[in-house]
This record gives structure tokens, sequence and C-alpha cells, in this order.
């Protein structure tokens, strides 16, 4: 039995509890991070005086810093090790925070955007490595939860932020925010340092000199046996031709592919959602505050909304609750636009929308990391989610230049909520696709076995 499979059948220790505390408050600081610029944007354009089409620009920024955390900076983790590389993204979250505060008027948004882009590759590699370590030390029994409280701490942290954060821009100006991020970033940097563990997967196959004698001491804080030598790797393809050239062959190509182009038609109707409900509400009634309320009413609905996924996932196929949440995503991200910017009523329908839209989150979460094996794990998952990225770039650049150009709101919501469908669809293809590789290995795992046996009856003969 691999050391995972103990893990997964054992009862939840004190160490692995603290992994997932640690993970979690991480994606709370990048739920922070991320919708900063979503309750900060009003403030923006009011002091900057730019069009909504150059404010989607500021909105895209973390997204591209992302696609290149997730695809270029994620794969390092595989070689470097992972807690490592988590703590130096949390380092260049703080120094994209640092660099936000001295855009102004005068040089324009470009210094803005580049804050962005740079505190987006910290979170794009922070999210994918964070991730890979939290589904290793999780027990099977709570997987779906765990994973489903994890995509739930991004709206965490987006409430957080809204509510405590949002209201005091108004006085103290957007700049505040930025700086606010930058120490929680500096004080995110030190508690991975001290407090995050390395991955048993990447110990296991004996990345560092002293790998057994750290494997062996995280063994024992979590009362599992020790090891005389390590085990003999359950990946000896992806030593040879590397994660990206394993994540790309043949067994896996098909998943990969059909994963990143679901995750990039979510990332655009999600992206949009986040980035335009909170704006256009709080311009159509001319009141800039509104865009933190909003921002709060969505960050509400995404904590329940993978807080009750995150139950029913205990008893339903990942693979098949997702798309079922993500038709009904589509359908009241669709009713939010049709009902319009009227207040209290675009707070329950924003919350309503965000209750299944997130929920997708915490699907995707769920399923993608489990279709890698374990050293192309943090490449798999992050060009998946980094490639991704790509919808949420093009979604707020888009939906700006739709606004410009004079779309109303309820068609703009209703269209960028078509790609939904269009994610359910490629989880429904994955999971037929899964199932019918699983009955051909069955059946040619009983072929041989069938053969075997007739070979053996033969030679009695």
């Amino acid at each position: 039995m691999k050391i995972s499979d103990h893990i997964a059948d054992s009862p939840m220790t004190g160490l692995q509890l603290r992994v997932v505390f640690v993970s979690i408050v991480l994606v709370v600081l990048d739920g922070y991070d991320l919708t900063l610029a979503a309750f900060a944007a009003p403030f923006i354009e009011r002091g900057f005086g730019v069009s909504k089409t150059q404010l989607g620009m500021v909105l895209s920024g973390a997204l591209i810093g992302m696609l290149v955390g997730s695809i270029v900076v994620a794969p390092i983790a595989d070689r470097m090790g992972r807690r490592l590389t988590g703590v130096l993204a949390t380092c260049v979250i703080g120094i994209g925070m640092l660099i936000g505060p001295f855009a102004s008027a005068e040089r324009g948004t470009m210094l803005l955007v580049i804050s962005r882009i740079i505190t987006g590759v910290g979170i794009g590699a922070l999210v994918a490595v964070v991730g890979v370590i939290l589904s290793e030390y999780t027990a099977k029994r709570v997987y779906p939860l765990v994973m489903a409280i994890y995509a739930a701490a991004i709206n965490i942290g987006g409430l957080l932020g809204a509510m405590l954060v949002g209201p005091m821009l108004a006085t103290h100006g957007w700049q505040f925010g930025w700086w606010v991020g930058f120490v929680l970033s500096v004080i995110a940097a030190i508690g991975t340092y001290f407090l995050l563990p390395e991955s048993l997967a990447w110990l296991a196959e004996g990345r560092r000199r002293d790998s057994l004698l750290q494997l062996n001491r995280i063994l024992a804080k979590m009362g599992q046996p020790t090891l005389t030598a390590l085990p003999e790797s359950s990946n000896p393809d992806v030593k040879v031709t590397g994660a990206l050239r394993t994540i790309a062959s043949a067994p896996l190509l098909w998943q990969t592919v059909l994963m990143i182009l679901s995750y990039v038609a979510y990332m655009v109707s999600f992206y949009f959602l986040t980035t335009w409900a909170p704006t256009t509400v709080a311009s159509m009634n001319h009141k800039p505050l509104l865009a933190p309320q909003l921002v709060v009413a969505f960050s509400l609905g995404g904590i329940a909304g993978s807080l009750v996924f995150g139950f029913i996932g205990n008893r339903i196929n990942l693979r098949i609750l997702t798309p079922i949440f993500l038709v009904m995503a589509a359908a009241a991200m669709s009713y939010f636009g049709i009902a319009g910017p009227a207040m209290p009523g675009a707070m329950w329908t924003v919350f309503i929308a965000s209750f299944f839209v997130c929920a997708g989150t915490a699907g995707f979460y769920g399923i993608v990391p489990l279709l890698y094996p374990t050293l192309a794990r943090s490449t798999g998952y992050g060009v998946v989610i980094g490639m991704g990225r790509f919808g949420g770039i093009a979604a707020p650049i888009l939906g700006g230049m739709c606004f410009d150009g004079g779309m109303d709101m309820g068609t703009a919501f209703t269209l960028f909520s078509l790609p939904m469908l269009i994610a359910a669809v490629g989880l429904l293809v994955l999971h037929v696709g899964l199932k019918c590789s699983a009955s051909r290995e069955r059946a040619a795992l009983a072929a041989r076995s069938g053969g075997t046996q007739a070979d053996r009856s033969q030679q009695a003969y």
C-alpha cells in the first residue's frame, strides 16, 4: 500500500488539520488579493478618469499573472519543492502589493496593471502548490468537504476584504487596500515557512538528499509507520520524460485538453460575474460604496454554495454533481442581469448566482488534481488552472468593451453565462471517458488473467 493510501484511510491528525488550516488561510489571502480590484474599481475609475475598457485591463492584470504563475512557476515546484515554492509565491504577492500604491492619475494605470500582474504570478503559483499539498494530507472521508472549504476560502477572503477594508477606501483612498495586502503577504510568507510541511509525495520520490529523514519525521507526527527506505517510484515515466511531457502524453492528453477547454469556459463566466457585477451595480446607481456591498453578497453566496457542494460531494460523484451546479449557475447569472441593478434586489440575485457559480470552483479543484500522477500533479493542476486564466483575462476586457458599446446589463450577463454550459458538457464528457477507460482496463485485465489460467491448465495436462 502506498503512503497516500495509508493517509487517505486514516483519521485526520493534528498535523493534517494544521495543513488544512494553513492552506485555507493562504487561499483567504488569495481571495482578498483577487477581489481587491473589484471593490476598489469604482474608486480607481473615479480617481484615474479611465474608461471601462481601461478599467478592465486593471481587473485582468491579476489573471494575466495567475496564468504565468500557474503554467510557468508552478511546474518548478515539482523540482525544487512545493513548500519552498509556496513561500516564494507569498513573497511575490507582497512585492506586487508594494508596487500598487505608487500608481497615480499622472502616471496612468500601467503601474497598477504591473502591480496586479506580479501579484497574480504569486497567486497562480500558490494556488497550484497549496492545492496539491492539501490533497495529499487530507483523509478520503473528508476530502470533498475540505476541498469545498478550500474553494470557499477565496470568497471568505473577498468577504473580509469588502466588509473590513472596502468601507475605508472612501476616506483612506484605494491605495489603502494595497498596503493591507502587503502586510498580510509578509505575515503569510512567515507562516508558510514555519507551519506548512513539504509534500509527502514529493519527498517519497527522493527529490532531496534527506528525503527519507524528512518523510519519516512527518509520518511520525501523523502516527504513521516510518520507512526503512524510500518507496519505489510510482512515477518512473515522469522522471524519464518530465512532468510537462507526461501530461501531454497519449493517456492524459485528452483529459488535459478537455479540462483546459472546460475551465477556460468556466473562467469566462466566473470572472465576468466577479469583476463586473459589483462595478456595474455601483455605476448604474451612481454609488461607489455599493461595490463592496455587492462583493460581500457575492462572497457570502460563494461560501454557502461551496459548503453545500462539499456536503453533497461526499455522496455524489463530483464529475456528475459539478455539471448540475454549472447549469444552475448559468440560469442564476442570467437572471441577475435581467433583474437589473435596483437595490436591495441586486444583492439577493448576485448571492444566488454566486451560490451556484462558486461551487464550480470547488468541483474543478476536487476533480483536476486526481487526474495526474504524483510527480506531474503540480504541473498538471497548474497547467489546467493556468490556461483557464485565459478565460478570466478575456472576461473583464470583453465585458468592458460590451458595456462601452452600449450593451445592456441583462444581455451582457446572459451572454456571459453561456460558457458555463460548455464547462458542464466538458465535465460530463470527462466522466463518460474515464468510465469507458476503466471498463477497457478491467476487460484487458480479465483477458490477461483468463489467458494465464488457460496456460496453467494446458501445462497441467
